[in-house]
């Protein structure tokens, strides 16, 4: 057992605690967060960005998704934490595991500032239920993590209108009038990506995250940032003043929304936290909604499109000269491992003048390690690549102009036909629904089956989602934007997809033990050209697909097709910026079926 989870559990008998709840998450919301709020991985050594804990006095429990499994099994060995598998058979979800096991009299503690205001409610409702008392106040770090990392205060910098498309001022008027078509007086987020986003404004207080802390909030006649004084320039400071944006310390935010009086304020319960909730609940009327940050933000203007799609060629390039590069070294022989083929396309990145960081880091996965979704080789270690088997890349970066998201599966050498089989089938969803026309009003729940059908029909699945939104050079998950098998549990989320819609497309097939296949490209939507009240989507991502473990029989005529206009896009997109050998291997690459 960890000692930090000895310690914890010792605090919870001395302070009568019997459960303790707690989240992977920051006062914001974040999916990814920074050193200091990592509570879940410094107690359990996990080291996923999805999970929950619920720590007893005795024994410990971690949730986690699907992406993750293998991974969890891996990191949880020996940690004195058992493993919870979200959505399997027989795994109960974390209220049910509170309902049965708390009982009347007992105390569940759980930090209101890192519960959404949905969780906080819900377990607050639990303990009502079963006669036990609650304990929000009291941050559980400080019970067991030793020399916790300080706040991170990293300089604020400016994206220029030319690439942000409206200005900060344009903006505040459009949520202004959100604001009041929704009744509301005050609009309030927490969400670090709505900050960035409202303001023009990018920091790094998050690894691969052109974020910093902050929160937002807006009146009919102010518009305040609460922000660390650190971060901010002068320039930066008289920026937001031009803008109509005041400034105000990041730990007074409780002080003034305790002098709130009387609002009706809008806030999004999926990213403001239960502490700013019931603060605000006091004295205010609460009307919640998705945040019309949030609805207006994942809709790219053409400003922001013509980054997005300017990046993706660079980037696309760089990926390109990287399996190149790749395949050539293991099949001259050369010993390399995940880390150093990673850092050699992190190298080229980094060289882009626009570069501003990865968008996540990148997963460079050999044959069984790419079975885990979400697999993590050391710096320039983890497995040595072979003349053989499936080698999968995710990767993507921040660029001045936008972000990337983009997945590639290739062969090293000979595959088997399971490997084959698998890579087609993952191939072919990915440019099924790339290739989609639907109506108006259709939702990325509609859109899923074009990417799992064919899966399907060979008794073949996958247990992510399809696609996720992605910002412009902003957070690389972005909502309320999603390609999902199941509706989500709020219906306002799953949102019809709008021409300036961005998201991943990235169906995959894992085996446990053997090896993962997924395949990538961003997709901006655009209106159907043929066809008025249609829309269809346009590739943002330009890099070749692997065709040496295709089973072309397994393909349909017009799967070929797809294959072959989506290859020769790629070749005219990027053959006049390759070497001669380049250019001569990505021609035989993208050959036509």
């Amino acid at each position: 057992m960890r000692n930090e989870l000895k310690r914890l559990q010792a605090a919870m008998r001395r302070d009568g605690t019997d459960i303790w709840l707690i989240p992977c998450r920051d006062a914001h919301g974040s999916e990814y967060i920074g050193d200091r709020d990592k509570c879940t991985e410094d107690l359990s050594g996990f080291t996923g960005d999805s999970c929950v804990m619920a720590v007893f006095k005795e024994e410990a429990y971690l949730w986690t998704d699907g992406r993750y499994f293998e991974q969890a099994e891996k990191e949880l060995s020996g940690s004195g934490v058992g493993l919870m598998k979200m959505g399997e058979k027989g795994v109960p979800t974390l209220p049910d595991f509170l309902e049965s096991r708390l009982e009347r009299g007992q105390t569940l503690a759980f930090y209101a500032p890192l519960f959404s205001v949905t969780a906080g409610r819900s377990y607050r409702k639990i303990c009502e239920k079963k006669g036990a008392s609650v304990q929000t106040d009291l941050d559980p770090a400080e019970l067991f993590w030793e020399n916790r990392p300080e706040r991170s205060r990293k300089p604020v910098w400016s994206v220029p209108i030319a690439r942000a498309g409206k200005t900060a001022a344009e903006k505040l008027e459009e949520l202004r009038e959100r604001m009041q078509k929704a009744g509301a007086t005050v609009f309030f987020t927490g969400a670090l990506d709505e900050t960035a986003w409202i303001t023009n404004l990018r920091g790094s207080d998050i690894a691969c995250n052109p974020v910093f802390l902050s929160f937002f909030l807006l009146t009919e006649t102010r518009a305040v940032l609460f922000v660390q004084e650190e971060a901010l320039s002068e320039k930066i400071g008289h920026l937001l003043e031009s803008q109509g944006i005041e400034t105000r310390p990041y730990d007074s935010l409780e002080q003034d929304l305790s002098e709130l009086s009387g609002e009706t304020v809008l806030l999004d319960p999926a990213s403001t936290s239960y502490a700013v909730w019931r603060l605000l609940k006091e004295r205010n009327i609460l009307q919640e909604d998705v945040s019309p940050a949030a609805l207006l933000k994942c809709v790219k203007n053409s400003a922001e499109q013509r980054g997005m799609a300017a990046c993706h060629k660079r980037d696309g390039l760089y990926l390109t000269k990287f399996l190149y590069w790749l395949k050539k070294a293991v099949r001259s022989g050369k010993q390399l491992t995940e880390g150093e083929a990673a850092a050699q396309l992190d190298l080229l990145r980094s060289r882009d003048p626009r570069f501003v960081d990865l968008s996540f880091p990148t997963i460079s996965a050999y044959g069984p390690n790419a079975a885990m979704a979400h697999y993590q080789a050391e710096a320039m270690g983890g497995a040595v690549l072979q003349k053989r088997g499936l080698y999968l890349v995710d990767s993507g970066a921040h660029y001045q102009d936008g972000t990337t998201d983009v997945t590639r599966t290739i062969a090293l050498g000979p595959t088997t036909l399971e490997e084959k089989r698998h890579y087609t089938l993952t191939v072919i969803g990915m440019l099924r629904l790339m290739n989609a026309v639907f109506p108006e009003g259709v939702r990325g729940v509609n859109l899923d089956t074009f990417a799992r059908a064919a899966m399907w029909q060979e008794g073949v699945d996958f247990n992510h989602g399809t696609g996720h939104g992605v910002g412009c050079l902003n957070v690389v998950h972005e909502g309320p934007v999603a390609v999902r098998i199941r509706p989500g549990a709020d219906p306002k989320r799953d949102l019809p997809f709008v021409p300036g819609m961005v998201t991943s497309d990235e169906p995959g097939v894992y085996v446990e033990g053997k090896h993962g296949v997924r395949t990538e490209n961003l997709l901006l939507c655009v209106p159907f050209r043929r066809q008025k009240g249609f829309y269809a989507f346009r590739t943002l991502t330009l890099a070749p697909l692997d065709p040496a473990p295709l089973l072309v029989s397994m393909m349909t005529e017009q799967d070929r097709r797809q294959y072959n206009a989506y290859q020769r896009l790629v070749y005219r997109s990027l053959a006049s910026s390759l070497t001669e050998p380049e250019r001569k291997w990505l021609a035989h690459e993208t050959r036509e079926l």
